[in-house]
């Protein structure tokens, strides 16, 4: 979770600082592990080792991590000079199942039978059991000269938090057009990235690839192997949708995993899936190779700038 979001989410009414927005952090555990951040490639599995081209021009956690922390201490630095001494909630500690956004640990169902074993379909306790950061509580001052605006008090009828534009200046000291974090951003570029694109065409290529001959011919060795073991599913969609999830995972949800993972060894099918996706992936990084240079690029410039900040 971001410092931004953290504290935005803390200005509703009745969240900020209420007991339940924080669990303490066992003795001797760091709130930022490292070691349970994901890794850039599945570490093992039926998927060890995979990486699509696509990945290239993706954020990785890392990155994210880096932008996020970079954001945050610019903004403390910002409301320091407001007179306000503000902690706000670190970056990393709430680490993701993935790196980045093709999930290769589960892009093609699940890929892990020691994780499978047990936890079915769910995730490593060091996933669901992460602690939670204290959000500050802020004041409407504070809010306004982070934000730009005022404390939302209600929600609109689009769902959004219904806000005033926050006054010009604090003590005579010119408030930013979107407050510091506005301006952590700003001198980050952090605005300048996007990454809509390569999401746009990691979804094409998984749905393109689904249709290829080779792959149908797979996911239909794979459905028979499943018919054979007592469960009906065209596709891992389907298996998982067969389960129905506890914590923790029950023997049925064990033996479908197991099942699902089993028959996609014996059908060859990620291997096969992953080839030809592969194949998609380049053809379309080949027809958009400028677009996603330029937002690769400015990525780097923005990680490279918030490393910089950091240092500072």
């Amino acid at each position: 979770m971001t410092a931004t979001v953290s504290v935005l989410s803390a200005c509703g009414a009745g969240s900020a600082g209420s007991p339940d927005t924080a669990r303490p952090v066992a003795q001797n555990k760091p709130l930022v592990d490292k070691a349970n951040w994901p890794k850039a490639t599945p570490q093992r599995g039926l998927a060890k080792g995979l990486s699509l081209p696509l990945e290239d021009y993706m954020q990785s956690y890392a990155d994210t991590v880096t932008l996020d922390d970079a954001a945050r201490h610019l903004q403390e630095k910002c409301m320091a000079d407001y007179g306000f001494d503000v902690r706000l909630t670190v970056a990393g500690a709430t680490p993701p199942p993935n790196d980045n956004d093709a999930n290769m640990e589960r892009r093609y169902g699940l890929t892990d039978r020691e994780a499978a074993q047990k936890y079915g379909y769910g995730l490593p306790e060091e996933l669901t059991d992460q602690p939670r950061q204290k959000v500050p509580d802020l004041s409407e001052e504070q809010v306004e000269v982070l934000t730009g605006h005022s404390k939302p008090t209600k929600v609109g009828p689009d769902g959004a938090p219904v806000v005033k534009k926050a006054p010009a200046t604090y003590k005579g000291k010119q408030i930013h057009a979107k407050g510091c974090i506005g301006d952590a951003d700003s001198k980050l570029g952090k605005s300048a990235i996007d990454f809509q694109l390569v999401s746009e065409l990691n979804g094409q290529s998984f749905l393109q690839s689904m249709q290829v001959p080779a792959v149908k011919e797979a996911l239909g060795a794979w459905s028979r192997c499943m018919k054979g073991k007592g469960y009906t599913a065209a596709t891992p969609t389907d298996s998982a949708a067969l389960v129905q999830h506890t914590d923790p995972a029950s023997q049925q949800e064990i033996d479908i995993a197991l099942a699902e993972i089993d028959c996609k060894q014996e059908t060859d099918l990620v291997d096969i899936w992953f080839k030809e996706e592969t194949k998609i992936q380049k053809q379309q990084i080949a027809d958009h190779k400028a677009e996603l240079t330029t937002a690769k690029e400015k990525n780097t410039k923005a990680v490279a700038a918030a490393d910089a900040a950091l240092k500072s």
